[in-house]
């Protein structure tokens, strides 16, 4: 076996001075693909051309096991770990950056590690393997990261489904199987390794009958005395006759014991050293077979060994050598060496072989990630392992449908979900054994989640038997667990008289048994409901008092979503006052908060704060770009909420009402399953809007009516309030309408109120363009000289022009940059800029 090495570089190859040529012109792309089928030397070719570079490269080896993404990225972290740990360490800190929001903040680690200066080269061999969309989805946004410094290469088999992934990409160079073939002059080349001369006629016979094929070209080169013997008959060479020469030279040469090893091995996508130990009891440096095997390649910096893809698949073909028992065994073998290893999906892959059902299941429990970020391109994925146990076994084991009622609850399929636990609470309470109360403590909590997602009253009722049930290792107990996220707090059971009042009863007698159930889980939970309630019924002195309670009362318990959320709230009663200073504070509150704990669902938080103050203020080239981003890929179902309209509030402050209207459109029939909303009342307000700058009229009074039938009954009229001038039009339209009864008291309560917002708004957003943001009391960590170059920085000047104004010289300047980046925690030009003014650190730029 090859000793260990960055590269997948197998000795005594061809160099090909042509085809390095070619991808020196295709890493003038910021995205390359070599696309050929297997046996084109696509690998072989990358991995030499990286030999004589000094660029830092990243080689990855994928396979099916890639798939679904969580493979993926552990698989990927872990090549990470040795080109680039830096990195690798920051990226355990975010989730994996499967949609554009999770991206980002992927994009700004990469971005500060590409600040080192030399060219960084990403290979990934072979991507053809990749089916699951969210790993993909990654593939396709790093596609588009045009960095100087950074290059993208996929190495492919697939052709038809690669081409059709990228063939939107722009800034792509593609080498085709074309590309790859030998010419006559590289035959010639080759065959004179081997000390062979060939004439040119003979090239030319050569080639008609390899067609060029690289694979076939060397394994006829290694047998070069055969050449006539071997071209004898029409049809040139084919697998077939590829087959029959890894036969002859690297198979049936081999001892009977190791050519049963190899055709075991042959089951699995890769193997390790360890699984070579496990099934043959030897390391595979003390093999024969494998010393300096050129179909067997070894992934650097993950210790996996592939056979190349046809070699594999000849040695399929030897699986007859094994008895159904020995296949048996090495499935079962595999199995727990994987699960010993902690590669999870590798175990459940062999269990499945092997039919052991039970021993699949407890992999899968023992597993967090089938526990969080379920979608529903993977979604799929759990439920069919899940549905690989018999009725006997699922009867046996409960734990399968507990897994399976988890899954559709992530995927918003609340009834199925419901269903599944309400059966389970009874089967279990029927045991009564230890085991089976253990898991009844996780039923109740999802289903006092279900009914909390419901805004159903009685929620509490199931924390508190979840508090006597649960046990001390079950997730729901899991340290710093949030379990709000970036969503709003405040829900209604119905839209009757007193639902208000009652469903703030409800939430602080449940969130008192959720305390307890879940180590101090939702802790200011309650007083963020009736923070944000009293912020919907325009009551908001009292919306300050409970948000500021709720806050402490979140810290304490480390609930760290809901002290961002609860600044959130102080925020956006500072702008309904008119107050710009307040509104910064809580949203730097805010940003500074999601600094200091390294949480994912904070980073949202923030950028999602940062997009709506930005909006309000129609500042709209500091929005995050996360969320105008956030409508192009596929999220989990349980994040769907803020975000969505915080992205529609700025299409409608940018006037693009139509896209507005289709937007809204799946999160309306997804808030219909989830109860009566504050998020659900918005979406109709803001589809009035739409439909009424569409030209629309009675679609724009149907929605509205819509929003008021929700709310009139409970006194809810700040979101109407914060529609500006475009309620005052909407209210209009209402007095003159006669198809639906508003409450003419209640048209001319919104009419005033949106005007005196209207005029606050304005106030605020005059000040804001004429002075910056209220300076902080935050200690501006750049020096005069750093607050000087950010400035020029932001009024567009480049390093060479600031470089002249300040007669130092451009390398300085590139210094004095990258240590404001450094400072700041920004990755660009423009998030140092955005940070700087939100800080206070520098003013914002006027007109020059």
């Amino acid at each position: 076996m090859p000793g260990q090495s960055n590269l997948p570089l197998h000795q005594g190859m061809l160099r090909r001075p042509r085809l390095q040529a070619l991808i020196e012109k295709g890493l003038e792309y910021p995205f390359l693909v070599l696309l050929a089928g297997p046996g084109f030397g696509k690998t072989q070719a990358m991995a030499d051309y990286l030999s004589q570079s000094d660029a830092r490269s990243l080689w990855v080896r994928m396979g099916s096991l890639d798939n679904p993404y969580p493979n993926f990225r552990e698989h990927f972290c872990h090549s990470l770990e040795r080109e680039f740990p830096r990195l690798s360490k920051n990226l355990a800190t975010l989730e994996f950056p499967e949609t554009p929001v999770k991206f980002i903040p992927f994009m700004h680690a990469l971005i500060k590690e590409l600040e080192r200066g030399k060219q960084v080269i990403w290979v990934f061999d072979d991507f053809g393997e990749i089916t699951d969309e969210s790993t993909r989805n990654f593939f396709r946004m790093l596609a588009k990261l045009d960095k100087e410094n950074f290059r993208l290469v996929l190495l492919s088999n697939a052709t038809s489904g690669t081409e059709a992934l990228f063939n939107k990409t722009d800034r792509r160079f593609l080498i085709s199987g074309d590309d790859l073939r030998f010419t006559d002059e590289e035959i010639s080349g080759l065959y004179g390794m081997y000390g062979m001369s060939l004439e040119p006629e003979e090239v030319s016979r050569v080639r008609d009958y390899t067609e060029g094929w690289p694979l076939a070209l060397h394994l006829m080169a290694l047998q070069h005395n055969r050449i006539p013997e071997l071209m004898v008959g029409p049809g040139g060479i084919a697998e077939n006759g590829i087959f029959h020469l890894f036969d002859e030279q690297f198979f049936s040469g081999y001892p009977a014991e190791q050519q049963k090893l190899l055709a075991g091995l042959s089951l699995f996508h890769y193997f390790t050293k360890e699984l070579v130990f496990t099934l043959h009891g030897k390391d595979p440096a003390d093999l024969d077979v494998f010393n300096n095997h050129v179909f067997i390649k070894n992934e650097p910096g993950t210790d996996r060994f592939f056979f190349h893809h046809l070699y594999r698949l000849f040695l399929q073909e030897k699986k007859r050598l094994l008895s159904a028992e020995e296949e048996l065994e090495i499935w079962r073998k595999a199995a727990e060496q994987y699960k010993t290893a902690g590669d999870t999906i590798e175990a459940i892959v062999c269990y499945r072989k092997c039919k052991d059902h039970i021993s699949m299941l407890a992999v899968i429990c023992d597993s967090p990630k089938f526990h969080y970020g379920i979608t529903v391109a993977n979604a799929a994925y759990f439920l069919e392992h899940l549905d690989l146990l018999t009725p006997e076994e699922a009867e046996e084991y409960p734990m399968a449908d507990y897994l399976r009622a988890l899954v559709y609850l992530n995927t918003i399929e609340i009834e199925k979900s419901e269903v599944l636990l309400l059966d389970l609470e009874q089967r279990l309470l029927s045991d009564g054994s230890a085991a089976a109360l253990k898991l009844l403590g996780d039923v109740y909590a999802s289903l006092g989640a279900i009914h909390m997602m419901r805004n159903e009253e009685n929620f509490g009722d199931y924390y508190k038997k979840a508090a006597v049930y649960l046990r001390e290792d079950s997730k729901y107990k899991t340290k710093n667990t949030l379990l709000t996220g970036n969503h709003n707090s405040f829900s209604l059971p119905d839209n009757l008289p007193g639902a208000r009042e009652r469903m703030e009863k409800a939430v602080h007698y449940g969130v008192s048994w959720a305390n307890r159930a879940l180590a101090g889980g939702m802790s200011g939970l309650d007083y963020l409901y009736s923070a944000e309630g009293a912020y919907l019924a325009y009551e908001l002195d009292r919306a300050e008092q409970y948000a500021y309670r709720g806050i402490y009362k979140a810290e304490a318990n480390a609930q760290h979503d809901l002290v961002c959320n609860g600044f959130c709230i102080l925020a956006r009663t500072g702008f309904m006052r008119g107050n710009l200073e307040e509104m910064s504070k809580h949203i730097r509150s805010v940003a500074d908060y999601a600094e200091r704990y390294a949480f994912t669902v904070l980073r949202e938080i923030r950028d999602t704060a940062l997009a709506w103050y930005y909006i309000k203020l129609r500042d709209f080239s500091k929005v995050p770009g996360t969320i105008l981003a956030i409508n192009d890929s596929e999220q989990s179902l349980l994040s769907y909420g803020r975000v969505q309209l915080v992205y529609a509030n700025y299409l409608i402050n940018t006037g693009e009402y139509a896209k507005l209207a289709g937007l809204l459109e799946y999160p309306k029939g997804l808030f219909l399953t989830r109860g009566i909303w504050p998020d659900r009342i918005c979406l109709f307000i803001m589809l009035a809007i739409s439909h009424f700058h569409l030209g629309n009229p009675d679609s724009a009074m149907a929605a509205l009516w819509t929003a008021y039938d929700m709310s009139y009954n409970n006194g809810l009229v700040t979101l109407f309030i914060e529609g500006e001038k475009h309620m005052e039009a909407l209210i209009d339209l209402a007095r003159r309408q006669q198809e639906h009864a508003f409450d003419p008291q209640w048209l001319d309560l919104i009419a005033r109120q949106a005007a005196g917002f209207t005029r606050r708004a304005a106030a605020v957003r005059s000040s804001y363009k004429k002075q910056g943001n209220p300076k902080t009391v935050k200690e501006n960590p750049l020096t005069l000289r750093e607050v000087e170059i950010l400035q020029e920085l932001s009024r567009g000047l480049t390093r060479e022009e600031i470089a002249i104004k300040h007669r130092i010289s451009i390398n300085t300047i590139k210094s004095f940059i990258k240590t404001i980046y450094s400072k700041l925690n920004a990755a660009n030009r423009a998030e140092a800029v955005s940070i700087a003014i939100l800080n206070g650190y520098i003013e914002v730029p006027g007109p020059e």
